[in-house]
């Protein structure tokens, strides 16, 4: 407040030349600060490499026309000095490039540092240096031939690594085709204008659902009781398979009957009435919400409400959006981008929300 008081009495001539200044010191800029981290592919899994294994995230500044080799050139020092990293020799790994949103880059996609920066419009880009084993792509064959004739000896347990060193012998696919791993922080999106490190998170490797079913065993039929959604719902979303299957839902009304019609719009009507429960019971705030703990509600139960919010989402595209966004930034992306000053003074009642705002215009005015 007391900067925004002194430019208003300042002489228009003087903030122009200010301005001006600022500008030209912008445009003589030659170089930007990016973050590099390492995401290194080892059996089915792509996991990012944490600060104490020799990974972590670090900050360097690269030249505003620096493009895919120069990327690629200073990730290899920070993380392979004069060639060897902890899991190994550089010459015994296969590079790649990712963006931010861990897309593999090449040269006709990598624009220079500058461009990209203009580009996307974040205040920090964040790029990975992507690694896998040589290994695993030369003997994919090879290992395929000799584990396909033991399986006719009758060792069916090689037959199934077979598949495994298939998906795995193709880098391009191995993103995509990846388990998910079962983790308290996984990265769904870019990670931009954070501080601290995040090593100790997992990259996304997607939540893939099941098309059309073949198999009667991957379809699941749950039962809602119309009075007791809430808790039929968390009983039913505490066996973690059911991210796996088909789901249908069946709704018994409150007369002990099954209400009529079927497919995804019954599923949405029972996400609809969990979620109003769950606001009720469950949750803190005015304009938006924020769960609050409770003592019968044990980490397998958060866990059930966590799989009630990804199914809902990958089934018929069901979010809660009473939940306050700062809240939902942390559980998905493991930090807050919003303005958490904002969503909090719809978090209070609005008599203290009119206190609070009239404190940040005049503190000592306030009673």
């Amino acid at each position: 407040m007391k900067v925004r008081k002194e430019s208003t009495n300042e002489d228009t001539t003087h903030a122009d030349k200010r301005a001006t200044s600022t500008t030209r010191t912008k445009k003589l800029k030659t170089t930007r600060n990016v973050e590099i981290g390492w995401i290194h592919s080892d059996k089915n899994k792509a996991k990012q490499v944490r600060g104490k294994q020799g990974g972590g995230t670090r900050k360097v500044q690269l030249e505003n026309d620096a493009g895919l080799e120069e990327i690629l050139q200073a990730g290899k020092k920070l993380f392979f000095p004069d060639g060897i990293s902890p899991k190994g020799s550089e010459s015994d790994f296969e590079f790649e490039v990712w963006d931010f949103k861990q897309n593999r880059l090449t040269n006709d996609t990598c624009l220079s540092i500058g461009t990209m920066y203009e580009t996307v419009r974040l205040t920090m880009l964040r790029f990975y240096i992507a690694t896998k084993p040589k290994e695993l792509e030369d003997d994919a064959s090879e290992t395929s031939e000799v584990l396909l004739v033991s399986a006719h000896s009758g060792f069916e347990n090689h037959s199934a690594e077979v598949q495994v060193e298939d998906v795995i012998g193709d880098f391009d696919g191995v993103h995509s085709a990846l388990e998910m791993s079962v983790v308290s922080e996984i990265t769904f999106g870019p990670i931009y204008g954070v501080e601290d490190d995040t090593e100790d998170t997992l990259i996304f490797e997607g939540l893939t659902m099941p098309a059309s079913p073949t198999h009667p065993e991957e379809v699941i039929t749950i039962a809602i009781h119309h009075a007791n959604t809430l808790h039929d719902m968390i009983t039913a979303f505490s066996d973690a398979e059911i991210l796996n299957k088909t789901l249908k839902v069946t709704r018994i009304l409150p007369d002990n009957t099954e209400e009529a019609g079927s497919g995804s719009g019954v599923l949405r009507d029972v996400l609809s009435c969990f979620w109003h429960e769950f606001y009720d019971r469950c949750s803190l705030g005015a304009t938006v919400k924020v769960p609050f703990i409770r003592h019968d509600f044990p980490a397998e139960t958060w866990k059930a409400v966590g799989r009630i919010l990804v199914k809902g989402y990958e089934d018929c595209q069901y979010l809660p959006n009473k939940l306050a966004l700062p809240f939902l930034e942390q559980v998905l992306f493991n930090n807050v981008y919003s303005d958490l000053k904002e969503h909090f003074l719809h978090f209070v009642s609005n008599q203290e929300r009119e206190v609070l705002i009239e404190a940040m215009t005049d503190f000592s005015a306030v009673d």
